[in-house]
């Protein structure tokens, strides 16, 4: 099918332009919003933003799980190859229950509560028919909208006008004060939470502000994919102000990505001098700057300025060793890590000490967890899947290079959870997967 072909036929079934137009007055257009943002409540909304019930799989954002879930599985085929997956996973991670580590209840939880997301994103996705332009485009909407609500918030807070206090009578949005403001989280709980998931809309506002292509750039906006200047500067201000050091790196990863799929390796070699400006920048940042002090002092867990969060991922890295090298090829098991933070916790008996325990649960970073509860096995099987599905592109096709642009969007929020946040589910983290996923999918069918 040949690129017109195909372009009509997505405008024929009216996917082309913006998911959020529609005909009709404003209550029409309120409920076409809600219809569309309703599937994707746990990706912009924080976990605690209200309890569905007690437990883990009460979190509020869930609930578009329970009430869409039932009608997606009588209407879609039923994913095998997810539920293999899973299964080996479960079966693999299950050795912490069999060797005594862990309690059947708790692997339960864990497990279950890594399923039910996984499943539920899978169908949302064949809900978009795997269309992954479709999807990244209402992403892309509502990374803008949560973008805005941020800035707003942050206004609110320098000039109070009661935009805070009227929302947080709806949703529980947690204030951090800053140097200069507040640290920007708007509905998504934390400032890393907000920076990873807002991380491939960040890409895509680095792209329309410094990489342009007229050509592409025209194909860019009968897709839907192309955001207006302010929106763009918009959603990257809002990165900015959130004065996370994973913000940061988000961008720096991005800027690095575009460099690739554009070939400019020339340029690639003098982005030392972009890292150095923004290390420059971020050194003048007070928030930010504990945290590479304290990622330099991380080792020295005895000294009273070490930031607690560099503390804690330090402290982390170095229960994973321990525990690694004891159990090397399939870890202690699913919600194991608990276990080893009592057994190998660093930080015990110094000044630190209130850090010990803190994101036992996670280990800081998923790379970490994953080390830690499942080994070799899960070491290869993360790396496996982001080389398997990493891929090359003709920068002149424009089919190709929306693809790439779109694949290395996810992939950038894949990086930096792996780094820096141990949820194996937290603020949607499976629609990052299969996006990736399906990216690389419908590149494989263009060719």
């Amino acid at each position: 099918m040949s690129t017109a072909t195909r372009e009509a036929k997505s405008i024929s079934q009216g996917i082309s332009g913006s998911e959020f137009t529609t005909k009709g007055n404003a209550i029409q257009q309120f409920c076409r919003f809600c219809l569309i943002a309703f599937p994707l409540l746990d990706l912009f909304l924080f976990r605690y933003t209200f309890s569905l019930f007690s437990g883990p799989l009460g979190y509020g954002p869930f609930i578009c799980m329970y009430v869409l879930l039932p009608f997606w599985v009588l209407r879609f085929r039923f994913p095998v190859r997810v539920a293999l997956t899973l299964g080996l996973i479960g079966l693999i991670g299950s050795s912490g229950v069999l060797e005594g580590v862990v309690e059947s209840k708790e692997f339960i939880k864990v497990f279950g509560g890594l399923v039910l997301p996984y499943i539920y994103y899978w169908y949302l996705w064949q809900y978009f028919g795997e269309d992954v332009v479709r999807g990244f485009r209402i992403y892309l909407q509502g990374a803008f909208i949560v973008s805005a609500i941020g800035l707003v918030i942050f206004l609110d807070n320098l000039f109070p006008i009661g935009v805070y206090s009227t929302l947080s009578t709806f949703l529980k949005m947690n204030l951090t004060p800053a140097a200069f403001g507040i640290r920007i989280a708007s509905t998504l709980g934390e400032p890393t939470y907000f920076a990873n998931s807002i991380a491939p809309a960040g890409l895509f506002s680095l792209w329309r502000l410094f990489f342009q292509q007229s050509d592409f750039d025209t194909y860019l906006k009968r897709q839907g994919l192309w955001l207006k200047r302010w929106k763009a500067v918009a959603i990257l201000l809002a990165l900015m102000l959130t004065y996370s050091a994973m913000a940061l790196v988000g961008l720096l990863v991005s800027f690095a990505l575009i460099l690739l799929i554009k070939r400019q390796f020339r340029t690639m070699l003098f982005s030392g001098c972009l890292v150095l400006l923004t290390l420059t920048i971020a050194r003048s940042v007070p928030e930010i700057d504990q945290r590479l002090r304290g990622l330099r002092n991380a080792s020295e867990v005895a000294e009273t300025n070490v930031h607690g969060s560099s503390a804690i991922l330090y402290n982390h890295t170095v229960i994973t060793w321990e525990n690694f090298n004891r159990n090397p090829w399939i870890g202690t098991g699913l919600g194991s890590h608990p276990v080893a933070t009592e057994k190998y916790s660093i930080l015990g008996g110094t000044t630190a000490f209130a850090y010990a325990d803190q994101n036992a649960k996670d280990a800081s970073s998923m790379f970490l967890r994953i080390a830690s509860e499942l080994g070799l096995f899960g070491i290869i099987l993360t790396l496996f899947f982001l080389r398997t599905h990493y891929f090359k592109v003709q920068i002149h096709d424009h089919d190709e290079l929306m693809l790439k642009l779109i694949s290395s969007a996810f992939l950038v929020t894949l990086l930096l959870q792996l780094f820096r946040q141990g949820n194996f589910i937290l603020n949607g983290f499976p629609f990052f997967v299969y996006g990736y996923f399906f990216a690389f999918k419908k590149f494989k069918s263009l060719n």
